[in-house]
């Protein structure tokens, strides 16, 4: 059996080359349809949980300046958003945690107290970790004006979960950062 070069060997790269080059045109076109969707939805998403956490603000623009940065980067804060009718600011955190980055929002009003907390992405372990998400245990961030210290083991005034510490602690320094945001500002202006 003779043996055919252009069968054997460059048809069949010439087949998968078009295969490829379909295959990427296609993704990247469901890509450009998909994505200002997704954008979208993840600002209105976004948007939503700043209202729920300062419920007396009338609508959000981005803080432009510094953002504060602890312990190189284990805990920072990702963007900030005031208030415009200044009733005080929304930070997204982020922050170390069990599984990876937790992200969270923290409300804080005008007088520099805090008006919630929410945990708004993470890969944590479901069932242990997620305890120090649910919303009755942060509640008790509600109406504090400061925390004793980054470590939550040694603040009092908040109450830990056995067994989800590092969650509860990645959470607690996320607060305490945010503070600090509110501080690093010069609170609302």
């Amino acid at each position: 059996m003779k043996s055919n070069t252009y069968d054997e060997y460059i048809k069949p790269v010439v087949v998968l080359v078009v295969i490829c080059l379909v295959v990427t045109t296609l993704l990247a076109l469901t890509y450009s349809v998909a994505n200002p969707i997704i954008i979208k939805n993840t600002k209105a998403a976004a948007d939503k949980t700043r209202t729920e956490l300062l419920s007396q603000a009338d609508s959000f623009t981005k803080y432009d300046g510094k953002l504060k940065v602890e312990e190189a980067g284990k805990v920072y804060v990702d963007e900030c958003y005031t208030a415009n009718n200044k009733s005080g600011i929304v930070c997204t955190v982020k922050t170390k945690s069990f599984g990876g980055l937790l992200t969270m929002m923290v409300g804080i009003d005008k007088n520099g107290k805090i008006t919630g907390v929410s945990v708004t992405n993470h890969s944590d372990t479901p069932g242990v970790g997620t305890k120090d998400m649910e919303p009755d245990h942060l509640n008790q961030y509600k109406g504090l004006d400061k925390l004793k210290s980054t470590n939550i083991k040694s603040d009092d005034s908040v109450q830990t979960i056995t067994g989800a510490s590092v969650t509860g602690s990645a959470i607690h320094y996320g607060v305490y950062c945010a503070l600090d945001q509110y501080k690093l500002m010069g609170g609302v202006k």
